[in-house]
């Protein structure tokens, strides 16, 4: 028992999961009200985990021939998890996660159905298109800090799309490096991605420049007075680390180097959140 439920736990992804849900929050902060009550923080844990850990498992399951070549230790290709139950718990997780933005408020709910069914989009088709699944992706991942402001605000404003632009670059930027290490199991589903059609060395210099071109926005907030000096400090550790993982994937583009470098991001990314919130709430 204990097992499966692990197996089922390891097929919403929980990084990603807590990932989408502090972005959340950051959008709460980078708000103009800055206002949310305890039952929206927990109503909004629940979207976010659930929405993504839904899609995870959808994900896992339109993918299961490829992740038996890319990623055989998932939970459906080594059989801890059977498709069935994918796919049921994953449209609970998704129900969920729909009934709880019901609760929050009518633009949450908005934004999070656009949000999901772009990614469900993404999971039946637009993977196959390459770039321009990587970048509906990247949307996906933008949708929480728009949930966070809508959330506290009822609406979206400028200041929270500049802070959008680097998140979106870098979610770009990974994906593509992504690429790289999929490449094989990618010929399975004809899935176009960079790596395949540029090559990886081409994936690897156009990821590495997104993430480049993502460092070179990050100021900005501060220069303009949006945020105050933990933002500069904070966001300075990311920045670091989005140049070295630069630096490594261009200088070596390899499957082994782009799952690393895909696992870095992740961490990268999670420094970079913490910038936003504290130099907004500072």
């Amino acid at each position: 028992m204990f097992r499966k439920v692990k197996a089922l736990l390891t097929l919403t992804r929980p990084p990603n999961g807590i990932l989408m849900f502090i972005a959340v929050l950051a959008g709460v902060t980078l708000s103009n009200k800055q206002t949310i009550t305890p039952m929206q923080i927990i109503l909004s844990f629940i979207t976010a985990y659930g929405l993504n850990g839904s899609i995870m498992g959808f994900n896992d399951y339109f993918d299961r021939d490829i992740d038996r070549v890319n990623a055989p230790w998932r939970p459906i290709p080594s059989g801890a998890v059977s498709c069935l139950e994918a796919t049921l718990f994953s449209a609970i997780l998704g129900m969920a996660g729909i009934v709880s933005a019901i609760l929050t408020s009518t633009p949450c709910l908005i934004v999070a159905v656009i949000a999901y069914l772009l990614a469900f989009t993404y999971n039946l088709f637009l993977k196959k298109m390459g770039l321009i699944g990587n970048m509906a992706v990247s949307g996906v991942v933008v949708a929480p800090f728009i949930y966070g402001a809508v959330l506290s605000d009822g609406y979206v404003s400028t200041r929270l799309i500049l802070f959008a632009i680097p998140v979106y670059l870098s979610v770009l930027g990974r994906e593509i490096i992504k690429g790289i290490s999929d490449v094989e199991g990618d010929a399975l589903r004809g899935i176009r991605s960079i790596a395949r059609t540029k090559g990886k060395k081409f994936a690897g210099i156009l990821g590495g420049a997104l993430y480049i071109a993502a460092v070179s926005v990050s100021p900005f907030p501060y220069l303009i007075n949006l945020v105050s000096w933990p933002y500069i400090v904070i966001v300075s550790l990311a920045d670091i680390g989005f140049i070295y993982s630069a630096i490594s994937i261009i200088k070596n583009p390899s499957r082994a180097e782009a799952l690393k470098v895909k696992k870095m991001t992740l961490l990268w990314m999670l420094i970079a959140l913490i910038a936003f919130i504290m130099g907004s709430i500072a």
